[in-house]
């Protein structure tokens, strides 16, 4: 499990019988208990704003809200079902992990992953002095306009022929 630092982290689990059969309607305020530990493995579970929800079906789910990173750890109990405790490691982050793939993406669409050059600009000796690049997320839509991961332009200035003093690439909106 992962979450964000000051970001709700929500863990579902279900409650079941000795014979597997799943058990709804168990109080959520009294009859299920949770100790969260911070990375630091001291006990916060009266700070971090624990809450459970039934989902129905015998499943459940807790939330907290973390307030530092690193690997919390989290304890589930019920006297009758489990009093030995449900058990789960969550890995906290600084940012979300979803805008560390957005980055990676970009990153091999500039280094010439799935990547096409159009519209270009030369000036009056032949030098390409301005183009777009486009990165797309598939060998497929290539030179089209479909998924496409970001747009940018290309300029440089043109000195002599095959020459320039500066080569610069921006987003375009």
């Amino acid at each position: 499990m992962q979450g964000v630092i000051n970001h709700q982290v929500e863990e579902h689990f279900t409650v079941t019988d000795d014979q597997g059969n799943l058990i709804s309607g168990i109080d959520t305020t009294t009859e299920l208990t949770v100790r969260v530990y911070n990375p630091l493995n001291i006990e916060v579970s009266l700070v971090v704003g624990i809450g459970f929800i039934e989902l129905g079906d015998g499943s459940y789910k807790y939330l907290f809200i973390p307030n530092a990173v690193g690997t919390w750890y989290v304890i589930v109990t019920h006297a009758t079902y489990f009093p030995w405790g449900k058990t789960d490691d969550i890995q906290v982050f600084s940012t979300d992990i979803d805008g560390v793939y957005e980055d990676v993406r970009k990153t091999l669409g500039l280094v010439h992953h799935n990547m096409y050059i159009d519209e270009p600009v030369y000036d009056e000796v032949g030098n390409m002095v301005s183009a777009r690049v486009r990165i797309y997320s598939n060998k497929n839509s290539v030179g089209t306009d479909n998924d496409v991961i970001e747009t940018y332009l290309i300029t440089a200035d043109g000195t002599q022929c095959g020459q320039f003093n500066y080569w610069q690439q921006v987003v375009t909106p």
